[in-house]
């Protein structure tokens, strides 16, 4: 699936043969066109780990950030699919690895420019697991109820999903 670095246009995906959409279950197809607060997976295991195990494919959403001349910040930037297979298994690992958000003291942490990214993690008979990168301040990597540190992540050279897969 095409990237979007640059000035693309969001590219949409659709759902392969074996994660397509069942009534009941939430997937996501397409990126929507801004970021917003997400919505937690009601799947119980997203109380306990950022990404549950075994997610059948990917949507990776690329959001514009504050620094970025021309563009509308939380605007959609581009996509990427991530399909099943190694590249799919290091992003959930690496994800899952990174250290709990740190509270007390409060980190010092540097001004990153807004970029954000909301990967939809798409699994075979449950609602779609969304986690989102804020990369501002110290990059807090969350699925809507667990919270990560995500400073320590792998930087792209546009994109912090570049850094990942």
């Amino acid at each position: 699936m095409g990237g979007g670095c640059g000035g693309q246009a969001g590219v949409s995906t659709s759902p392969g043969p074996y994660n397509a959409p069942l009534e009941s279950v939430a997937f996501h197809g397409r990126c929507p066109v801004r970021d917003a607060l997400l919505k937690a997976s009601p799947d119980p295991r997203t109380a306990r780990v950022l990404v549950p195990p075994h997610p059948t494919g990917a949507l990776i959403c690329r959001y514009w950030g504050i620094d970025d001349r021309g563009h509308r910040p939380a605007a959609l930037a581009g996509a990427r699919s991530v399909n099943g297979g190694g590249s799919l298994d290091r992003l959930v690992g690496r994800m899952d690895a990174l250290p709990p958000f740190p509270t007390h003291p409060a980190p010092s942490c540097p001004a990153l420019g807004g970029r954000s990214e909301v990967i939809y993690f798409h699994y075979a008979a449950a609602a779609d697991d969304p986690v989102r990168i804020e990369r501002q301040g110290c990059v807090a990597v969350s699925n809507g109820r667990v919270v990560r540190y995500g400073l320590t992540l792998p930087a792209g050279r546009h994109w912090q999903d570049e850094g990942l897969i």
